[in-house]
């Protein structure tokens, strides 16, 4: 018969452990967020794009035949989401943004005082650009 103390899982047994569970929920949760991310380039009906960051080809055509309009990030993201995004913003309105991360802390926090929260968020490893929407 084995003591309790034989039973009981090792620390490194529980990181292992964890470490592959949570591999796990990551693959599925990339997948799953890629097709997320398409629908939500379909609804989208205000793009904030970064100048400094490439879209792909056809991706700015496409949101332009879906309806969105495209805003350049230039200057202060804090002055723009006072006077034109937030004029933009409906109450029904949905974010889409092409940023990098120190833009995208501000533009939620800014969007977090009118109860708008993120709903999606992705790093571009290669190009260092945040895909993220705010609805």
């Amino acid at each position: 018969m084995k003591s309790l103390l034989q039973l009981q899982a090792n620390r490194r047994q529980l990181l292992v452990g964890s470490a592959c569970t949570l591999a796990a929920a990551l693959t599925a949760g990339t997948a799953l967020a890629a097709e997320e991310g398409a629908a939500f380039t379909d609804s989208a009906s205000l793009v904030l794009h970064d100048p400094h960051i490439p879209l792909a080809a056809g991706l700015e055509q496409r949101l332009r035949m879906n309806g969105a309009r495209i805003i350049a990030l230039a200057g202060d993201p804090v002055r723009m989401w006072r006077n034109e995004l937030g004029e933009l913003l409906a109450p029904r309105a949905r974010l889409l943004g092409v940023t990098r991360w120190p833009d995208f802390l501000v533009i939620r926090g800014l969007a977090a005082e009118s109860r708008r929260h993120v709903r999606y968020q992705r790093l571009d490893n290669e190009t260092g650009a945040l895909v993220w929407l705010i609805a």
